[in-house]
C-alpha cells in the first residue's frame, strides 16, 4: 500500500465530503432559492428551503426564518430563529478537528455560526416578529439579548446600528422614554463608528428622534448640543398630543451572494505561485429602489438605516487574509500529497489524488442570503383612525415599479409598526392580515 492510515484516512475524508457536497459551492446549491424571490415568491423560495426539514444547521436555519417571516409565519420564523441563535451559541469555540478538515477539504468543513452582524440581525428579525404578534415585551428582551451579544466581542464592541436604533423604538413603544433617549443617542455613535464600514450616515430621522426623545426627557443641554452638533438649531418638537405615530420599515432588495474565485498566490515553501480559490462578493452593488410612504396627505420617502450590503462586503473584507491563509496552507498541503501518491502508487494514483483536491477546492460562499440588501424607515404622526397607507417602489428610471395599498389602524398614543419585505414585484397587498401591522399597547409620551 503506497498511503499511510492517516493519508489514506485524510483521503477518504476528502473524497466523501466532496461526494457530500457534489463539487457545488453554496451559493450554486442555494440558487433556485434565490431566483423564486428575484421573481417575487418567497413562497417558493420557502418551499425550497423546507424540504430539507429540521436541521440544526445555522444558515438553513436563518434562511428557513426569514423566508417564513416574508410569508408571514412570524411565530414559525421565531422558531427556527432561535434554533439558529442556540446553534450559534454552542459553536463559539470551533473544534480542533473542523480546523483539520479545513485544512485539507474546504473551509466549509468550519461550522457556520454567520458573520456578527448576521448573529445581530438574528435577533433583530426576532424582536421585529415579536412586534408584528403584538408581544412588544418579548422584543425588548430579544433586544436587550442583542446588547448583550454585540458588547461580548473584546474591549471595542462590533455594534450594529440599526439594532441600536430598533432598540430605541421599542423601549419608546413602552413608554421608557430614558431607555430610549440612551439608545437612541447609542445609534448615533454607532452610526458615526460605522460609516467606513457600513457606508451610511447619520439617517436624518433618527437626529429628530434623538432631539425629540432629549426634548421628552428635559435635557436641555444635550438638546442644545446635539441641534448644533446636527446643524438643527430650528427644531422644535412636535405637537404629538392625541396622536398616534405610523413607522414603517421595508426591508428592500436582496443581499449579495458570496461568490468564489481564483487567484494566483506565492507560496514559499513550494517557491512558486499556486491557485487559491477564495470567496468575493459581485462589485459594485445592486441599486436599491426607493420607497415612497403616502398616507392621508403626508408623503415621505423612507431612509436607509441598515446596509446589509456593505456590512457583508466589510466583514468579507476583514476576513480574507486569514482565509487566503488557510488556502494556501490547504494547497501546500494537498500538492504534497499528490507528490507522494505519485512516488509510491504511479501516476494514476496521483491523477487520482488531483483530481479529489481540484473539485474538493471550493471557496466557503456561505452567507445569510436571504437578508434584504438595506433596511429603510420611515416615522409620520396620524390622528386616530384608519388611514389608507401606500407605498410605492421607485425603480432606477424614477418609475413605480411596485404599490403596496393597506388599511392602517391609528390609536392616539401608540405607535403602530408596518414592516414589510421587498425584493420584485409580487401580488398587490390589500388586506394584510391583523397581526401584519403591530399596535404597541404601552403609551407614548406626548406633547
Amino acid at each position: 500500500m503506497f498511503l499511510n492510515h492517516a493519508q489514506k484516512m485524510l483521503l477518504v475524508a476528502a473524497a466523501s465530503l466532496l461526494l457530500m457536497q457534489g463539487c457545488a459551492t453554496s451559493a450554486e446549491k442555494s440558487l433556485g432559492m434565490r431566483q423564486s424571490l428575484m421573481q417575487g415568491r418567497p413562497d417558493l423560495a420557502l418551499t425550497t428551503v423546507e424540504q430539507n426539514g429540521e436541521t440544526s444547521d445555522v444558515m438553513t436555519n436563518m434562511n428557513r426564518g426569514l423566508l417564513r417571516r416574508m410569508n408571514r409565519d412570524y411565530a414559525g420564523s421565531n422558531e427556527v430563529l432561535e434554533a439558529a441563535k442556540k446553534e450559534i451559541e454552542a459553536l463559539y469555540g470551533v473544534s480542533v478537528t473542523e480546523q483539520a478538515g479545513a485544512v485539507i477539504a474546504n473551509d466549509e468543513a468550519i461550522s457556520f455560526k454567520g458573520d456578527r452582524y448576521e448573529q445581530v440581525l438574528v435577533h433583530a428579525y426576532m424582536a421585529l416578529n415579536y412586534i408584528s404578534l403584538g408581544q412588544i415585551d418579548a422584543a425588548r428582551v430579544e433586544m436587550l439579548q442583542a446588547d448583550v451579544k454585540m458588547m461580548e466581542w473584546g474591549e471595542t464592541p462590533e455594534e450594529d446600528p440599526f439594532a441600536r436604533y430598533l432598540t430605541g423604538i421599542v423601549f419608546e413603544a413602552l413608554g421608557e422614554a430614558d431607555d430610549a433617549r440612551v439608545a437612541y443617542s447609542k445609534a448615533v455613535d454607532v452610526y458615526k463608528k460605522t460609516k467606513s464600514r457600513h457606508g451610511l450616515n447619520i439617517p436624518s430621522q433618527l437626529k429628530s428622534d434623538l432631539l425629540f426623545s432629549l426634548s421628552k426627557t428635559g435635557m436641555n443641554d444635550e438638546l442644545q448640543r446635539y441641534k448644533k452638533e446636527f446643524g438643527m438649531n430650528g427644531y422644535k418638537a412636535p405637537a404629538t398630543k392625541g396622536m398616534g405615530e405610523l413607522i414603517v420599515l421595508m426591508h428592500n432588495g436582496l443581499a449579495p451572494q458570496r461568490d468564489q474565485t481564483g487567484i494566483q498566490i506565492f507560496s514559499p515553501e513550494l517557491a512558486g505561485n499556486i491557485r487559491i480559490a477564495i470567496p468575493t462578493y459581485p462589485n459594485p452593488p445592486a441599486y436599491v429602489n426607493q420607497i415612497r410612504l403616502q398616507v392621508s396627505g403626508q408623503q415621505k420617502v423612507l431612509e436607509p438605516v441598515e446596509n446589509i450590503d456593505g456590512l457583508a462586503r466589510a466583514a468579507l473584507e476583514g476576513d480574507i487574509a486569514g482565509i487566503s491563509a488557510r488556502a494556501l496552507a490547504r494547497a501546500v498541503v494537498k500538492k504534497k500529497m499528490e507528490k507522494e501518491a505519485g512516488d509510491r502508487g504511479g501516476g494514476l494514483m496521483q491523477l487520482a489524488m488531483l483530481v479529489v483536491n481540484t473539485a474538493s477546492e471550493i471557496a466557503d460562499t456561505r452567507c445569510w442570503n436571504t437578508l434584504p440588501q438595506e433596511i429603510q424607515l420611515g416615522r409620520v404622526y396620524l390622528p386616530e383612525g384608519t388611514h389608507q397607507v401606500k407605498m410605492d417602489v421607485i425603480g432606477q428610471t424614477g418609475a413605480v415599479v411596485d404599490t403596496y395599498e393597506m388599511p392602517v389602524v391609528i390609536k392616539a398614543n401608540r405607535k403602530t409598526i408596518i414592516s414589510e419585505h421587498w425584493v420584485a414585484p409580487r401580488p398587490l397587498i390589500t388586506a394584510p392580515a391583523e397581526s401584519e401591522n403591530a399596535t404597541t399597547t404601552a403609551a407614548n409620551d406626548t406633547h
